[in-house]
């Protein structure tokens, strides 16, 4: 084995990790956590300082209408097992929604609240100034019209032109063949304010969603827009400053981001880590083209948040009328929902992509279907469910790559053997290389020795640890689920700070397993500067993955341990070693 390409072949490895895993976005700014406060439940304690909610990128709509105050506007509140939304009569838009069965953080005492202290509503709407261009938000007073019901609103008001809009809100009905529970139907209808006069184009937002500790980077904080085909991403770094690398790449940030595309958008969305609001209209309201604007949310000072203004082209009716509807999706990222939902909306788990091109999902989304599955049998397992599904997920991989990796385990205890010869080749004619590396050669063909073996197992795994990273990151699956002393298999395990600096136990049990599976397998082609590297290796892995999820590192370190019983039961081959000097005494 040429030393000059295993050292290329490790060094390229070291590079698509430092890539792939140290090539993020950097963080705005640290900010503390504003504290939520959850709609119908019981207030928590005052902060020290009021909290003023988000000032607003976009300007109210001018006219002659009666805009109503955020203070003094009406809340609507409508309920379901799963959600529960305030609707607000400024704008007629949604103020914010409490997902009910959603947990703020590991103490269970607050629910996640979409829209927080966003300074408009979702899907509020929005029309274009005629003279300066800019779009406005429309602020006038909406009313409900018609009979209440428990699922459903309707909100009726005025654009500042005097056009009449009806918004009319159903959310999902319980029961079995119920839809989508985290959905609810929107219908915006337009009508002119005189016969025979158009109605402007409006815009609707998505609203916006707080940043989660998990992401300090604030790498899944983002606005996607997708024709059913081709997916757009705006993140939370076009509106920061940037230096670039060394200069290279820098800019300024921006105000707004334009979004084109050369179909109308299937789907527009804003989201997190794990939480995602996706306007989906209906194919027929789509028209042929739409226009997407991206703003930043401003929060707590140096805490920020995405909102996106979505419009369409919606048909014109023969009264001049227009109406656009669809369905508005608020909640949980989990796989096996939005894979069921339509245009392709699974793309909101943003699978990132190594290098920035090369794409992991099709393997995320198989290993995200296999955990869930295996998590449906151990549901019974009770709150270590998640944990145990890991646990068996990892097996279960092993157990499909067990024959191969025994194949070249064997392959590599029987190079083993052949250790001395291949060190009295090198000895021999170490002044000349090209020599050294044809006797090599024809020793491994001779005695039919693969010198990749002991490197293949561990490339075998690649594939499956990016994929299982990638995914990892935004399996609100795992979020706040608890497995042995991990209190939340979506975070790190901390168990205790030393200072300000956390301990987590498993990516250092990660690299002590790794570093005796490296140890256990042979290979008898390294000298010890190449097991220099591979210790190196065995060293970056638990700095790279030590802010990792739990899960992920939890599912290394068992693999680290299963190749360590892997190695001890494959037996040693039964071969007879006889040196090169040996063989031709014999021939001769």
């Amino acid at each position: 084995m040429d030393r000059k390409n295993l050292i290329l072949g490790v060094g390229c490895i070291v590079g698509a990790f430092a890539l792939f895993f140290l090539a993020r976005p950097a963080p705005t700014a640290p900010a503390e956590p504003a504290p939520i406060q959850t709609l119908g439940s019981t207030p928590s304690p005052a902060p020290s300082k009021p909290v003023v909610p988000a000032e607003s990128s976009l300007k109210a709509a001018p006219g002659n209408a009666v805009e109503v105050p955020a203070d003094k506007a009406v809340k609507y509140v409508r309920s379901t097992k799963t959600m529960k939304v305030s609707f607000t009569s400024r704008g007629g838009a949604i103020d914010q929604i409490e997902l009910l069965r959603e947990f703020a953080d590991t103490d269970k005492n607050h629910n996640v609240i979409f829209n927080a202290q966003g300074a408009e509503g979702a899907l509020a709407l929005a029309v274009q100034n005629p003279i300066t261009k800019q779009l406005e938000v429309v602020h006038t007073e909406f009313k409900p019209e018609g009979a209440e019901t428990a699922e459903a609103i309707t909100l009726v008001g005025h654009l500042a032109d005097g056009t009449r809009v009806v918004r009319t809100f159903t959310l999902a009905r319980e029961g079995a063949d119920a839809p989508e529970p985290y959905s609810l139907r929107f219908s915006t209808q337009l009508f002119p304010a005189k016969p025979g006069m158009g109605v402007p184009k409006v815009w609707l937002t998505s609203g916006s969603w707080q940043p989660t500790k998990g992401d300090a980077a604030n790498q899944f904080l983002s606005v996607l827009a997708s024709d059913g085909e081709d997916l757009t991403r705006t993140g939370i770094d076009v509106f920061t400053d940037s230096s670039g690398f060394f200069g290279l790449g820098a800019r300024k940030a921006k105000t707004e981001q334009a979004v084109v595309a050369p179909k109308p958008f299937a789907w527009v969305a804003s989201g997190n880590q794990f939480f995602a609001s996706i306007i989906h209209p209906d194919a027929t309201v789509r028209g042929a083209r739409s226009e997407v604007l991206v703003k930043p949310v401003e929060f707590a000072p140096g805490k920020r948040g995405l909102q996106a203004l979505a419009s369409w082209e919606s048909p014109v009716r023969p009264d001049f009328s227009m109406a656009l509807e669809g369905d508005f999706f608020v909640g949980p990222k989990e796989y096996a929902r939005v894979s069921n939902l339509p245009d392709g909306q699974v793309a909101v788990l943003q699978f990132s992509k190594l290098f920035g091109f090369i794409s992991f999902g099709a393997i995320c989304k198989l290993l995200l279907a296999c955990l869930g599955g295996v998590h449906y049998l151990l549901n019974w397992a009770g709150s270590w469910a998640w944990g145990w599904a890991i646990v068996a997920l990892t097996v279960f991989i092993k157990l499909i790559t067990w024959p191969l990796t025994s194949a070249q385990q064997k392959a590599a205890k029987k190079m083993q053997k052949f250790g001395q010869p291949m060190k009295d080749i090198r000895e021999k004619y170490k002044d000349n290389p090209e020599k050294m590396n044809k006797e090599l050669m024809k020793l491994y063909q001779e005695h039919q020795i693969n010198p990749f073996a002991g490197c293949l197992p561990i490339l075998i795994q690649m594939p499956i640890f990016f994929g299982l990273y990638t995914a990892f990151q935004t399996t609100v699956e795992l979020r706040l689920h608890s497995f042995l002393w991990i209190s939340d298999l979506s975070a790190p395990d901390t168990l205790f700070l030393v200072g300000s600096f956390p301990f987590n136990l498993l990516p250092i049990l990660m690299g002590l397993s790794m570093w005796q599976s490296m140890r256990m397998t042979p290979n008898p082609s390294a000298d010890e500067s190449q097991k220099m590297i591979f210790l190196m290796m065995t060293l970056m892995f638990p700095v790279i993955c030590y802010g990792s999820p739990a899960a992920l590192t939890l599912y290394m370190t068992l693999q680290n341990l299963l190749t360590m019983l892997q190695t001890w039961l494959t037996k040693e081959p039964n071969v007879e070693v006889i040196p090169p000097a040996s063989k031709k005494k014999v021939r001769s």
